[in-house]
């Protein structure tokens, strides 16, 4: 219940601009609202949410700096979520990780080892990401091997 709310409906019967009937009415439907105030999200809705910021490590594939920024921004929107927070923090975790990677897989590219490197990562990076999207939408949270723990989750 939102008591900010019943005071401004209160006040608005004070007023004379509410009926008693339409205030009693109004009342009922903010006291038998089932949907969550504020920001706080259901527990559905953050599973979807979490679910989309790991998925959107996929448009890293295509846009690779799309994949960077996006599921930063989703999680810095929604982080006071506990879920979506510890989330976003895995995923920050990979991209920091992937990055590092990255570079070294580019400089082992000078003996041809580095190509395998940078392989395995594209292979792992899609893995990584569908099956963190999977466990999220199931409320479970998944910590992607080889990440390293920049971000505390």
């Amino acid at each position: 219940m939102d008591t900010e709310k019943l005071r401004d409906l209160h006040k608005l019967k004070e007023d004379g601009v509410l009926s008693e009937e339409e205030y009693q009415a109004e009342k009922k439907k903010l006291l038998d609202d089932p949907r969550p105030t504020g920001s706080v999200l259901n527990a559905t809705d953050s599973r979807d949410y979490s679910m989309f910021i790991h998925l959107s490590l996929l448009l890293g594939l295509v846009f690779p700096w799309i994949g960077l920024i996006v599921p930063i921004v989703l999680w810095l929107v929604k982080k006071e979520e506990p879920f979506i927070d510890q989330n976003g923090r895995i995923v920050a975790n990979w991209l920091i990780s992937s990055v590092i990677y990255s570079i070294v897989g580019l400089i082992l590219a000078a003996v041809l080892v580095g190509f395998f490197i940078l392989f395995a990562l594209v292979i792992c990076h899609v893995v990584f990401a569908i099956i963190g999207a999977m466990k999220a939408k199931d409320g479970e949270l998944w910590h992607y091997p080889l990440s390293i723990k920049f971000f505390k989750v």
